[in-house]
């Protein structure tokens, strides 16, 4: 986005909207990282990590510097990823996160490729960037925009995450303004609510929320695999969205409290202290120490309902990443590290490897159970003694095949014993064979020998009878569900077996369990199951994970134990944005912990032998922090100790790296900042135009368009998807993927227009708005591979007037060269034109590319005061509730007279409240004339776009793009309170309107 020097600018007119508006054109420059206890050359550190537009991290990313070159690289990596998924999406709506690098259809037609399950994650991450406008935006999009209906399609931590990211920028504002779409988005989930459940089949008092697996963004898994739906079925009470909306719930109490609304805060406190409970009660398996689902009655659960699920998965860790469970229950933890539980070279796995059977609790047959303390339930069976003697499990497997059973037992005899193993009844039984153990009753993890099962699908009957000598059974350990068809035997990129995860490392659980691991060893009471150094151990594996061919890379998920990436779709999945990792770094490894009041708390959890590491430019309260550790003072040379530093002033310093709490400075707010709109970004038609290579839908495509004198024709190679039902295409260069919203460098996946093969000696790219409007800047974000297509040797910025192409006048560009892989901004004075283009001369020999271009104006904001009553249009109430009326009100200097003009491509416009961020729209979306007009999410309903008709003597008619009816005021009153609606063009003056500057 660009920064203007302050000015002030005149609107002219729009030739098919607007009367004239003189409106301020003022933006405060790009605010710079404050000086002082700079240690780092942040020039330098971008260079060596080679990344593209560095002047954009040095604008917003606290720069990192550890004896960890693994740690150090993967963290400047995954925020090149944060700024891939930025995607700008329309004037109106700006900013989002998306997961993907590309659009994603399952997102639905009108989201712009958002998705709300990882949504947390990226609010998380992105609160520590300096431009507050990503985050603005994005939460926008999510309570008000036009992510709103699709805020609840998968389980969502947005709540949770928006307040903590108060915590860190200091600044309540937004949050306050939120509460009322905080709290319709918490209510959204109402639907997924249960009274009473039952757990075991017993009735309870607990009250819980469920959802599918697959919502929860997790098909295939080993619970949806026992219904009978594999990809959707499975539906329960899962620990992960009663963690979310317990969060959730804690959050909205907290922000209720803010303004001293005590029955909102009291609510919701309660909201979430019966979800505790309910996590607690219901989902704790108090024999596996574990959380686990309990199923629902849903008609695929195959007679499971009221039931917990049978093995561990990496899920029952999601409560402690919200910091839910008391500490009785640390002993989850035990398994996170144990190598027959969930521990991979590479990272977590999503379900436990195997799972205890125990013999105490199996189908015992003329033997005894015992206790003793050293079984794994207390308890095991002995004296299977007798031919009639058996101990039958039974254990479930997926489909047909050979599954390993490890068997855990005791033989005290001195020498080898057997057991007769019989599965299914089968007359060729399995002789298994135990060495000697030191002695009956004892039993020990190496106690143990695996045997090769063959099972069927389905329930099999694992039946261990008398053999040779004499043995005890403790337990027996499988699992055939795990990584049951998840890992492709070659990858062959279109993810036909996508997406499995009963077993796989998933970087999103790998990030809830860092995130719930640091919670538990910097807030909860000492135990014994995991330390700083487990956590240090799992987060540099984490780091390991993040590379393909030695460079740092993400995707979708991995094998955890070889590290090899499964779910890695060409052209899709690259640099996939659906988890954590510098949040991890900076709260977790570093102890950032952001607090309400004015202090910082450090809980660092960095490894004892680092004798340094420095943290620069962090953002908090509206200051900037730096944080050095030097132990002996050699490495930076700026003093020994921990030290912080707040806007270049030393604030604290200690001897030794521990627990702190300091003192800073009261937050501060930034100044408002006129907000600049890219009037050229048309993500919608980009999007479209993508899904029609996999379905071929057919959709008209608005403006702005793209347009060129040449595009490379050849292909760039296959593009697939991460689907259900996956396919790929031929991927090629577009001047529709340079409006796209999207800034991207990589050579795959593409996000470019080039002009290889052309034969001409200059070529254009430009955009047509569908309308004259005003602008007065193009930023050229240039594609350079460093072979063919390079930045170009020159570029001049035409615009379009009464046929013939002129050169803008005045203008300026940002470097004056067009440098690789970077933005050239051209300002120049203000024309009025419907097209822009900007003519590129290449270097000789050579090709341009452009991955995206942009066209920067300020947001135009008016008030419409109705020439009949001579009043202007409002909210009822002010209100900033989805549906409140619009009405005509006695002239005041409320934001909810206030209306932003947003273009919408072909001539017509959003009109967004100011005051409560909603569009003017009709009720029902309906055509009939009488119809109350009112205020709504912005969802891209046709009943939401507005053109504007000049009617002479500086007066509009407002036509509603749905009904042709046009804004009116009822009765054609003048009455303050009178409301609006949509009426026939019958020449009264109450359907007449004047667009007055404002704000």
């Amino acid at each position: 986005m660009r920064r203007h020097t302050p000015r002030r600018m005149l609107f002219p007119l729009l030739a098919v909207a607007l009367a004239a508006v003189l409106l301020p054109g003022l933006t405060p420059d790009q605010a710079t990282a404050a000086t002082g206890a700079s240690v780092l050359d942040e020039d330098a550190v971008l260079a060596a990590q080679g990344l593209a537009e560095p002047q954009w991290y040095k604008d917003n990313i606290p720069f990192l510097d550890t004896p960890d070159s693994n740690i150090n690289g993967v963290y400047y990596y995954r925020w090149s990823t944060y700024k891939r998924a930025l995607r700008y999406t329309a004037p109106g709506t700006g900013y989002i996160a998306t997961e993907y690098d590309q659009p994603v259809w399952y997102s639905g037609g009108a989201s712009y490729s958002g998705l709300s399950d990882a949504a947390g994650y990226h609010i998380l991450d992105g609160r520590w960037l300096r431009d507050p406008t990503y985050l603005d935006d994005y939460l926008d999009y999510w309570l008000r925009g036009s992510g709103e209906a699709g805020a609840r399609g998968f389980s969502e931590s947005i709540t949770s995450a928006a307040y903590q990211r108060y915590l860190a920028t200091g600044d309540a504002t937004q949050l306050e303004a939120d509460l009322p779409q905080l709290i319709a988005l918490y209510d959204k989930w109402s639907s997924n609510y249960t009274q009473n459940i039952k757990v075991d089949g017993a009735q309870t008092s607990d009250s819980l929320y469920f959802q599918s697996p697959v919502s929860d963004a997790t098909e295939y898994t080993e619970t949806s695999m026992h219904s009978s739906n594999w990809f959707s079925g499975g539906t329960g009470y899962r620990p992960t969205i009663n963690s979310y909306l317990y969060a959730a719930a804690q959050a909205i109490s907290k922000v209720a409290a803010m303004p001293g609304d005590s029955a909102t805060a009291n609510t919701y406190a309660a909201k979430a202290a019966s979800l505790k409970a309910g996590v607690q009660d219901a989902l704790w398996d108090p024999q596996r120490k574990f959380f686990m689902q309990v199923y629902n009655d849903n008609s695929t659960n195959n007679g499971l309902a009221w039931t917990r699920t049978s093995w561990r998965e990496a899920m029952g860790y999601t409560p402690w990443a919200f910091e839910l469970p008391d500490p009785q229950y640390s002993a989850a933890w035990q398994y996170v590290a144990d190598p027959q539980r969930f521990a991979a070279p590479y990272g977590p796995t999503t379900l436990e490897r195997t799972h205890d059977f125990e013999a105490e609790q199996a189908a015992v047959v003329h033997a005894n159970l015992h206790s003793s303390p050293s079984a794994s339930n207390g308890g095991y069976v002995g004296q299977i003694d007798y031919p009639d003697s058996s101990v039958s499990f039974t254990v479930d497997a997926p489909g047909a095949g050979t599954y390993p059973v490890t068997v855990y037992y005791a033989n005290a005899t001195g020498a080898p014993s057997t057991h007769s193993l019989t599965v299914n009844g089968s007359t060729a039984p399995i002789t298994v064979t135990y060495p000697p153990t030191p002695a009956w009753g004892s039993f020990a993890g190496t106690q143990a020998v695996t045997v090769q099962v063959p099972m069927n699908a389905g329930a099999n009957t694992l039946k261990f009878g008398k053999g040779t000598g004499f043995a005890e059974l403790d337990r027996i350990a499988a699992n055939p569900y795990f990584d049951y068809q998840a890992v492709p035997a070659v990858q062959n990129h279109n993810d036909a077996n996508c997406c499995h995860w009963n077993g796989p490392s998933w970087p999103f659980d790998t990030s809830s369990i860092l995130t719930g691991m640091a919670n538990l060893l910097q807030d909860y009471p000492a135990q014994g199951y995991v330390t700083k150094q487990t956590y240090d151990t799992m987060l540099s594996q984490f780091a390991t994970l993040q590379h393909k061919n030695g460079k740092p890379y993400v995707a979708e998920a991995a094998d955890g134990d070889t590290g090899n990436w499964i779910y890695d779709a060409s052209d899709f999945s690259e640099n996939y944005n659906h988890s954590s990792f510098n949040d991890l770094v900076l709260t977790g490894l570093l102890g950032i912990k952001p607090q309400a009041d004015n202090t910082l708390v450090l809980k660092p959890l960095v490894p004892d032998n680092w004798n340094y590491f420095a943290l620069q430019n962090l953002p908090y309260h509206g200051h900037t922090l730096t944080l050095l550790w030097d132990k002996d003072g050699t490495h930076y040379k700026q003093g020994s100790g921990l030290q912080v530093f707040q806007d270049g002033t030393r604030i604290y310093q200690s001897a030794g790296l521990g627990n702190a709490t300091i003192p800073v400075a009261a937050p501060v707010r930034p100044a408002p900042a006129t907000r600049l709109e890219n009037v050229a970004a048309n993500a919608w038609t980009a999007d479209q135009e993508w899904f029609k290579a996999w379905d071929n839908r057919s959709y008209t495509p608005t403006y702005p368009k793209a347009f060129a004198s040449y595009t490379n024709t050849a292909a760039n190679g296959l593009r697939c998807r991460s689907a259900d039902n996956p396919r790929c295409t031929q991927a090629y260069d577009s001047p529709l993927k340079a409006i796209d919203g999207f800034t991207g460098y990589d050579p795959m996946p593409d996000d470019r227009w080039t002009n290889a093969g052309s034969p001409n000696s200059t070529d254009y790219l430009g955009v047509d708005f569908g309308y004259q409007r005003p602008v007065d800047e193009a930023k050229i974000y240039t594609y350079d591979d460093g072979q063919n297509v390079r930045a170009p040797q020159s570029l001049d910025v035409q615009y379009l007037s009464g046929g013939s192409w002129i050169s803008a006048p005045g203008q300026t560009r940002k470097p004056a060269a067009p440098a690789a892989n970077g933005p050239v901004e051209v300002t120049f004075q203000t024309v009025t034109t419907s097209q822009l283009r900007v003519v590129f001369t290449p270097q000789p020999g050579k090709s341009v590319g452009v991955t995206e271009l942009e066209s920067w104006y300020p947001r135009t904001t008016v008030r419409l005061v109705n020439r009949n009553s001579g009043l202007p249009l409002g909210v009822s109430g002010a209100s900033t509730g989805f549906g409140a009326a619009v009405v005509q009100q006695a002239a005041g200097s409320g934001l909810d007279q206030q209306w932003q003009l947003e273009p919408a491509g072909s001539g017509y416009y959003k009109i967004m409240n100011r005051n409560s961020g909603l569009v003017l729209g009709v009720s029902g979306a309906s055509t009939a004339a009488g119809a109350a007009a009112l205020q709504w999410g912005d969802n891209l309903t046709p009943d939401h776009l507005w053109s504007l008709v000049d009617a002479g003597g500086g007066y509009s008619k407002l036509v509603n793009k749905n009904s042709g009816l046009l804004l009116g005021i009822q009765n054609a009153a003048t009455a303050a309170g009178a409301a609006a609606l949509q009426w026939n063009d019958n020449g009264t003056p109450d359907h007449l309107w004047k667009l007055e500057p404002a704000g």
